[in-house]
């Protein structure tokens, strides 16, 4: 993944998650500059991880990450909210579904590219 995956992938990140923290259960209300952190985070280690690759990871490949880095993230993300009253299956399960979301739109969107890629050569 190059540079341009990466920015693709942080705006991605961020439109999901501004979408979806209005309509998940139980996720704390988040500010849009802790969105752009997440997002932040979500691209370069999904970068680094594609790079630790080779560069070039299959669309399904790419969407695992995509889940995978998106799920922790969050997850750690918001253990700081979590008290010994609330239930943390709420917060693993709201991280979860954003992290299927960016698995789902990032492996939609390395086919897109790596469609586009073929037609230039």
């Amino acid at each position: 993944m190059n540079w341009k995956g990466a920015i693709a992938r942080f705006i991605m990140t961020l439109m999901l998650l501004e979408i979806f923290r209005y309509t998940l259960s139980l996720f704390p209300g988040i500010s849009l500059s802790e969105a752009v952190i997440i997002a932040l985070f979500v691209a370069g280690i999904g970068y680094l991880v594609d790079e630790m690759f080779g560069g070039y990871i299959s669309p399904p490949g790419r969407g695992f990450i995509g889940f995978i880095v998106t799920t922790t993230v969050v997850s750690i993300y918001f253990t700081h909210y979590v008290y010994p009253i609330v239930h943390t299956f709420a917060y693993v399960f709201d991280s979860i579904a954003i992290g299927a979301l960016v698995g789902i739109a990032d492996a939609l969107f390395g086919r897109a590219y790596q469609k586009s890629q073929r037609t230039k050569a």
